[in-house]
């Protein structure tokens, strides 16, 4: 943070976020004491550019830079491997861990490739993928791929699961409570807060229900997030018609139809959120500081 003679000091980090360019800067009140009353506010904002910081990494790599469905659990189902004698050879956990000669594996069966085998014992398809969805902790190929590429990482380019992803929310929540008397770092900081929620909205592909406490904020990502899978849909259906004009085969055909109808089931999933009222909602605040409109703050 650099000393500043005027009423706030700045700090900046470069994001990803949109422009890979662009800068975007939190404004910082002057810190003269560990107890003063901006160092809580300032916790927030440093939090923030950090987690901030590891999004706009993760998406220079080219990677998924926030999964908020995969958490700590999550990750350790898919790279810490149980003790042989913990589970009965026939269950599907000893199955997705251990080959049938009892030789573990390198990396644990993803869903679908314990589906396969169960299609090998004779299971319908349907049946197979329902069993190994529900009868044992294994994940989908891309989010066990994801998760193990993602522990590998250097930690400050590690892209956000849905515990830190919870964490960047309860910090743009609190960037959002400037401290009373300091106008222009609430109206900066706040416009700052409104950006971000609507890019995050942006990277996902699937419904998360409106996570911030501020109703501006929630506002902000709800808006983007239904565009954003709405614009999804149109991908899908563009896939649809150039599967049927190349022949590219029943199977990419059905491949892309239900990659629509799960984004479409999601657009419906988004849309029932925002028709429930504000206090129906556990994860939706009615925080708004008095005078703050809806809309963007000028």
């Amino acid at each position: 943070m650099r000393a500043s003679s005027n009423v706030f000091v700045t700090r900046e980090w470069q994001s990803a976020i949109g422009n890979p360019g662009a800068r975007l800067r939190f404004l910082f009140l002057p810190t003269r004491e560990a107890s003063d009353r901006h160092a809580a506010y300032h916790q927030h904002l440093v939090r923030a550019e950090i987690l901030l910081a590891r999004i706009a990494a993760a998406r220079t790599a080219g990677l998924r830079a926030v999964a908020p469905a995969l958490d700590d659990a999550d990750e350790a189902r898919a790279t810490v491997k149980p003790p042989r004698d913990l589970f009965a050879a026939t269950t599907l956990e000893y199955r997705r861990w251990y080959a049938p000669d009892g030789t573990a594996r390198a990396q644990p069966l993803t869903r679908e490739a314990l589906a396969d085998l169960l299609v090998a014992d004779g299971l319908t398809p349907r049946e197979a993928l329902s069993r190994a969805a529900h009868r044992s902790h294994a994940l989908a190929a891309a989010d066990q791929a994801w998760l193990i590429g993602r522990r590998n990482l250097p930690v400050q380019q590690r892209p956000l699961n849905g515990r830190e992803f919870r964490d960047l929310v309860a910090a743009i929540d609190g960037a959002w409570q400037a401290p009373s008397g300091a106008a222009d770092v609430a109206r900066h900081n706040r416009r700052l807060a409104l950006r971000v929620a609507t890019s995050l909205a942006g990277m996902l592909d699937e419904h998360v229900a409106p996570p911030f406490r501020v109703e501006a904020l929630n506002d902000a990502f709800s808006e983007r997030l239904l565009a954003h899978l709405r614009q999804s849909i149109d991908a899908f259906r563009q896939a649809d018609a150039v599967c049927a004009v190349l022949l590219a085969g029943p199977k990419a055909w059905f491949a892309a139809k239900a990659a629509r109808m799960r984004v479409e089931h999601q657009v419906a999933l988004v849309l029932s959120t925002r028709a429930q009222p504000a206090w129906s909602s556990p994860q939706i605040g009615s925080e708004r500081p008095a005078g703050v409109r809806r809309v963007a703050l000028g």
